[in-house]
């Protein structure tokens, strides 16, 4: 009877031991349990399922409603990832238990052997002593098991932190890429925002030539229109003096007088508006020089103060004795040293306009500056053309207002007296 009861003890320990995880085998597992997923929670049981394959390594993001190409590429990978790991799963436990079921054979072929020596014993101690043996052999064996299984699942921790910190290497590079995208595309929109800049730049400049032609064209029409008055008015003056070879025939003295005196007067104010219109020039000249004067001396053209402020020496000296402004001189006295100072200020100012271009370069046009700037030109342009014109009309009117007075004291009473 103790015989039999031992065995007994004895098939029960070894089933219990090679029943250890065939108790936990997913193929005992009711299909129910994996069908956690329904009509209600779809979008749910998507986000958790890519959540758990960003945790265990798959690539995720599936987006499992979309019908587009690269989507549904995307989901096959994964799903052949995942049959791929089940396949491994599948070998790795075909061999557990193969090596499971040769430690059952070789537990059952010890068990046997153990049965049939205390069978074959005939004393009670050696029985207890098989019996004992046996026990430290089924511990020895279950401490074994713990430990591989510890092990495994050592290894299983080191795989799933492995795979998350890949994850979280894969979400930083992609995040990286993601940045490194948006500062090309942002490079790319400065690069395009500088040619529409530049492009506006070349098609202002083209527009400032042509009204620059434009008002040459205007200019020339201007001092074509200035040199007929002037033949006008030789073409008077010679027919005024062919009139008076014709004096001998004259017969009154008061007549020849006012005549004169007209002519006179005529020139004189002919003068007077010259000298007016000189005295514009001269203010328009001042006030064209205070503003190019503070163009150069702005806080961003410091650069410009020292040329700006040898011009103005060099305008404040006359050739006379003392200090006094140039503008309030002759015209024959103060035109080089004005047309040298306005040459400077012109240098001083296409410098400026280089300096400035190079520095805001990429940056808004300035439309004001380049519009002040060719307003600035087109009226040096015009006062320049103005002083030409006036140098030539008074050269050609100031000597004939002389001639009539010299031609008035010849024709004096004495000289009429034997026509008489």
């Amino acid at each position: 009877m103790e015989k039999e009861k031992l065995k007994r003890e004895l098939r029960s320990l070894s089933l219990q031991f090679l029943d250890v995880r065939s108790s936990t085998n997913p193929a005992t597992l009711s299909m129910s349990e994996y069908a956690f997923a329904d009509l209600n929670n779809l979008e749910h049981c998507a986000k958790y399922l890519n959540n758990t394959l960003v945790t265990f390594g798959f690539p995720a993001s599936l987006d499992l409603f979309s019908n587009d190409p690269v989507s549904v590429s995307r989901t096959c990978n994964c799903i052949h990832a995942l049959l791929q790991q089940r396949q491994r799963d599948v070998e790795f436990r075909e061999s557990a238990n193969e090596q499971r079921q040769r430690t059952h054979v070789s537990v059952s072929n010890h068990v046997d052997k153990e049965h049939s020596d205390l069978w074959s014993c005939n004393d009670g101690k050696e029985l207890r002593q098989g019996s004992t043996r046996l026990l430290s052999d089924i511990s020895r064996l279950e401490a074994k098991v713990e430990r591989l299984e510890s092990q495994l699942s050592t290894k299983d921790r080191e795989i799933a932190s492995m795979t998350r910190t890949e994850a979280k290497a894969t979400a930083a590079f992609k995040t990286q890429i993601d940045k490194l995208q948006q500062e090309r595309d942002e490079f790319q929109k400065m690069v395009l925002g500088n040619q529409q800049v530049k492009t506006q730049q070349i098609h202002e400049m083209k527009k400032k030539e042509k009204e620059y032609v434009k008002l040459q064209e205007r200019l020339n029409q201007v001092v074509m229109e200035k040199k007929k008055e002037s033949r006008s008015g030789m073409e008077i003056m010679n027919l005024l003096q062919k009139e008076g070879r014709q004096r001998g025939t004259w017969t009154g003295k008061k007549a020849d007088t006012d005549f004169y005196k007209k002519i006179v007067e005529t020139c004189e104010a002919k003068n007077q508006e010259l000298m007016a219109e000189n005295a514009d020039l001269r203010t328009l000249l001042r006030s064209m020089q205070a503003d190019m004067r503070e163009f150069l001396n702005a806080p961003n053209g410091k650069q410009s103060s020292p040329v700006n402020t040898r011009s103005d020496a060099d305008l404040s000296q006359s050739p006379l004795v003392g200090r006094t402004d140039m503008f309030d001189l002759p015209l024959h006295m103060g035109r080089d040293q004005i047309e040298e100072s306005l040459r400077t200020k012109m240098s001083s100012i296409k410098d400026r306009m280089v300096q400035l271009q190079d520095a805001h370069k990429g940056a808004e046009f300035t439309s004001e500056v380049s519009e002040r700037e060719l307003e600035l030109e087109a009226q040096l342009v015009e006062a320049r053309s103005i002083i030409q014109e006036q140098e030539s009309i008074m050269s050609k009117h100031i000597p004939r207002s002389n001639k009539p007075r010299y031609v008035s004291t010849d024709h004096s009473p004495s000289s009429t007296l034997p026509h008489a």
